[in-house]
């Protein structure tokens, strides 16, 4: 009897063990689903964006899944959480098992899941307050998600509400990663404001090295923020809906466009066929693409998967009536706009700060500025206060500013008569001279500086050397001339 019990207990906690891995049983519609997958034999990834696809796996803490397929496997990725899944079939029984190791989670919402060179990665996302840039992959040694190094972030993620799309080009010699454009939140930590950084970036996985190809279209960008499905990615070309019109984009070639009218309007009616009728509106809608083939999803009130199929070939591209998806061309109008639209505030207070001093500045020169005339005027009436020996002593500084010299001091001396005098009487008697001098200059013309100045001599410091104010030299040559 113990034995029964212990081998009951046993397998109760096998059974909890492994529903905690996964290792659960797929709902109807979800089987259906993961048939359809199987049914076309190419490799694909896709998002799907609700959660009344779970294929069993935990969706705790997990918001939509990325599934992913490659040779023949399906791989279940819940998004918010590190976890990864694969889709097992026995006997027409399908289950999830959890095939990871990991712990952390809630890095990864709105992150993209594909396979490239037979190797599973994660780009993008959101999550702890901020924007993912990195490129991981899943181990096989570790079961976990390894990081890639590469020589830059790119932070970006992806859903309906945003412009950026993802191109994965799965070339066996050079595969590359495209984006469309990234993200940043402009004032972090002090706001979540986010703006889109509007350049095409490429991966080269060789290299591992990030390159801007160049600043989008502005007119792809506004059909990107009008999409209303998923993109779908045929390796060299991506598709996407916007308004009801199918467009088809290619990074490598630098080169966008719709479909030609007549499989524009075939894609129109299979949207609108499985979509608009009313007596048929599914819980809810979603599209990928397996290969060449074009699905277009509805799970109905009654949980069945409906479809329309499409399928999708070059010659359908519109050549005639391309644009370029991005441009290398310097947008200095663009640099110049942006630098002055992050920086209004500042720069309106500079300006402002500027504008009062220029006024400020050219008032009081206008009024210390007098007319010509005026000028005239009172540089004669300063002239003719002067006494004979105080317009000597200015004919001699000018005639020696003329020659670029400065007046001696012996020299001063001479002019006013106190050579003769002892030093102190010299020294008074020249200091009353140009004071009363600048005193008459000042009163007359309204300037403010002084007309004679005074320098130390170079060769004898404890000289001084007179000269007349340089500033008003053409007011004194006009009294001599006249």
């Amino acid at each position: 009897m113990k034995k029964e019990l212990l081998s009951i207990c046993f397998l109760l906690i096998f059974t909890l063990l492994s529903a905690q891995k996964g290792n659960n049983v797929l709902k109807d519609y979800e089987i259906s689903l993961i048939k359809l997958i199987e049914k076309d034999t190419a490799d694909f990834y896709s998002t799907i964006d609700n959660n009344e696809f779970q294929f069993g796996t935990d969706f705790k803490g997990a918001t939509f899944l990325n599934i992913a397929k490659q040779k023949g496997q399906i791989y279940i990725q819940p998004l918010g959480t590190g976890r990864l899944y694969q889709i097992i079939k026995n006997n027409d029984t399908y289950r999830s098992i959890r095939i990871d190791s990991t712990i952390h989670s809630g890095v990864n919402f709105f992150s993209k899941t594909f396979f490239t060179r037979d190797t599973l990665y994660q780009f993008g996302g959101l999550g702890f307050w901020s924007i993912r840039g990195l490129l991981t992959f899943f181990s096989r040694q570790t079961d976990q998600w390894e990081l890639i190094q590469t020589n830059r972030a790119v932070p970006s993620f992806f859903d309906n509400f945003q412009d950026a799309v993802i191109n994965v080009k799965d070339d066996g010699v050079q595969p590359k990663l495209y984006i469309s454009n990234s993200y940043n939140y402009k004032n972090y930590p002090q706001s979540f404001d986010m703006v889109a950084i509007d350049t095409c970036f490429v991966l080269d996985y060789n290299t591992k090295n990030w390159t801007a190809l160049g600043k989008i279209n502005p007119e792809l960008k506004r059909i990107l923020l009008a999409k209303n499905s998923l993109a779908l990615d045929f390796g060299n070309t991506l598709i996407i809906q916007s308004a009801l019109e199918f467009y088809w984009i290619n990074f490598e070639k630098n080169n966008y466009g719709k479909l030609k009218s007549s499989f524009n309007n075939e894609l129109r009616q299979k949207w609108l066929r499985i979509y608009s009728n009313e007596n048929k509106i599914g819980i809810t809608n979603f599209q990928f693409n397996i290969g060449k083939n074009i699905y277009f999803i509805k799970l109905s009130k009654d949980k069945k998967i409906e479809y329309e199929v499409f399928a999708f070939n070059e010659k359908m591209i519109d050549l005639a009536n391309q644009e370029y998806v991005y441009s290398n061309k310097t947008d200095y109008l663009g640099m110049v706009t942006g630098f002055l639209d992050t920086n209004k505030t500042l720069l309106l207070s500079v300006l402002s700060t500027f504008v009062l001093f220029y006024f400020v500045y050219g008032f009081q020169k206008n009024k210390k500025r007098l007319p010509k005339e005026v000028v005239t005027i009172l540089n004669n009436n300063f002239y003719n206060a002067l006494t004979i020996v105080e317009k000597e002593l200015i004919e001699e500084l000018y005639k020696h500013l003329l020659k670029g010299e400065e007046v001696s001091t012996k020299l001063i001396n001479k002019i006013i008569g106190v050579q003769q005098k002892d030093t102190l009487t010299q020294n008074k008697s020249r200091s009353d001279y140009f004071i009363r001098i600048n005193q008459k200059f000042k009163m007359a013309t309204q300037y403010s500086e002084p007309l004679i100045v005074k320098q130390r001599d170079h060769s004898d410091k404890r000289q001084y050397n007179y000269s007349l104010n340089k500033a008003y030299i053409v007011d004194i040559e006009k009294l001599f001339k006249e």
